[in-house]
């Protein structure tokens, strides 16, 4: 309102419409268009084209941006590419456009495609490298399928860049495509419209027209962000479904013969040996960087030895010392996102080691340090594989609830061998272990 002022103010002082009519005159004009067909193909055909090239960068920038988050080469390449598509002028591209198109009518689809393709590319690269690195590997270690991958991790951190991808390139493409319209002097366009009141020193016709293309482009924006934002609220509700059971799995032996390793300067291990018997379990003890998660991560296939062997099942389940629970799926959607069991089986688990009403199904983001644990240790048992490995299993929980975790391991466990890196000796009474203590 305060700006409609100031335009009316400067409309009264001008005192000429030809210069500046005032917002009244131009909403008269907006009207008297808006009755005639002519109104409605002009606005339905700059629409149509303009918004084809929208949704063909959108979905060009986000091939682009996969090809280039799973390839570096890729990356590199398309880079002086995108700056380049950035930095040119839309004036340029439409004079080249006119040379290389058969008809005016393709100007808008392919200006609008052009402009949008690298802030689309630019920000949903961005996305898929922000995407949680511990996931990631999460995901490996568990042979998750590529599109549960891509649904249940790298979509929640795309999902913030589309929405800021999507609100800057579709105000541009609107810009950029009547631009390009009035450049090629595009028949039934909005681009020719303008161009018209130019022509016939219609200054009321223009600030309408101008206004047409204003509120269209916001319309849009709005449009799309509640679509996106119905999306993101579907997709965080929604649970992943059970996998298909595998086969069991013969308990395997886990072993490390003459093993070295270092990073950089610091040598974790040099000639380690160790061996785990299928069905044993082995609480491995140290204190606090002494290579114990190195350890496991050498037998989990996350870490290559510099010199010796290591034997290891080919699957092999895992807690990971931090929880790498995904944030907005509940304890139950954790643990059916790795595992075959069936949806009664894992509530079942996890009311043994204790969580019980909305720690189930709340998101694991909302969950306390000792929930999220809990739950972390359960999808390690039922995901299957020859061997499971904990890496501080009860870490954060009181007595009764490393009790009754404890308890549900050992149920759980179906005699598969089993690696329990901790700290306290108590652990390894719960659970009947083997104590191993690295050197």
């Amino acid at each position: 309102m305060f700006w409609l002022i100031v335009w009316h103010a400067a409309s009264a002082a001008v005192a000429s419409p030809l210069i500046l009519v005032s917002p009244l005159d131009a909403l008269k004009t907006l009207c008297a268009l808006a009755v005639t067909p002519a109104f409605w193909r002009t606005v339905a055909g700059s629409g149509a084209r303009i918004l084809a090239g929208f949704f063909g960068a959108l979905a060009a920038g986000a091939l682009l941006a996969v090809l280039a988050a799973a390839a570096p080469a890729v990356c590199a390449l398309l880079r002086p590419l995108m700056v380049t598509v950035k930095s040119i002028p839309v004036a340029s591209f439409t004079i080249l456009a006119l040379l290389w198109l058969r008809s005016a009518a393709q100007l808008a689809v392919l200006v609008s495609f052009l402009m949008a393709v690298p802030i689309v590319y630019t920000n949903l690269l961005e996305g898929f490298l922000a995407a949680d690195r511990s996931l990631v590997q999460m995901a490996r270690v568990f042979r998750l399928p590529a599109a549960r991958t891509a649904r249940y991790i790298y979509l929640p951190a795309v999902m913030p860049h589309l929405r800021a991808a999507v609100s800057v390139s579709i105000g541009l493409c609107w810009k950029s495509g009547v631009a390009a319209e009035l450049i090629g002097i595009t028949s039934g366009s909005l681009g020719e419209a303008l161009y018209n009141a130019k022509l016939l020193f219609s200054t009321g016709e223009l600030f309408a027209w101008t206004a047409v293309i204003v509120l269209l482009s916001f319309a849009c924006e709005k449009l799309a962000a509640r679509a996106l934002a119905a999306a993101e609220r579907a997709l965080a509700a929604s649970q992943p479904r059970p996998l298909r059971r595998r086969a069991p799995e013969a308990s395997g032996a886990l072993a490390l013969a003459n093993v070295s390793k270092r990073f950089g300067e610091t040598r974790v291990f040099d000639g380690y040996s160790f061996a785990a018997a299928p069905g044993e379990t082995v609480c491995l003890m140290a204190p606090s960087g002494r290579g114990k998660t190195t350890l496991a991560n050498l037998l989990l296939g996350l870490e290559k030895p510099d010199a010796g062997r290591v034997d290891a099942p080919a699957r092999i389940a895992c807690a990971f010392q931090e929880d790498r629970l995904c944030p907005e799926l509940s304890a139950l959607g954790n643990v059916l996102l790795t595992g075959a069991a069936p949806p009664d089986e894992a509530l079942a688990a996890l009311r043994e080691t204790g969580l019980e009403g909305e720690s189930l199904t709340k998101p694991a983001a909302q969950l306390s340090g000792g929930q999220k644990r809990r739950a972390a240790v359960v999808r390690a048992l039922l995901a299957g594989g020859g061997a499971v490995i904990l890496d501080e299993p009860f870490k954060g929980l009181d007595d009764e609830a490393r009790a009754k975790t404890a308890a549900c391991v050992l149920r759980r466990l179906g005699g598969r061998t089993l690696i329990c890196i901790t700290h306290d000796e108590a652990d390894a009474a719960l659970l009947d272990a083997r104590v191993e203590r690295l050197p």
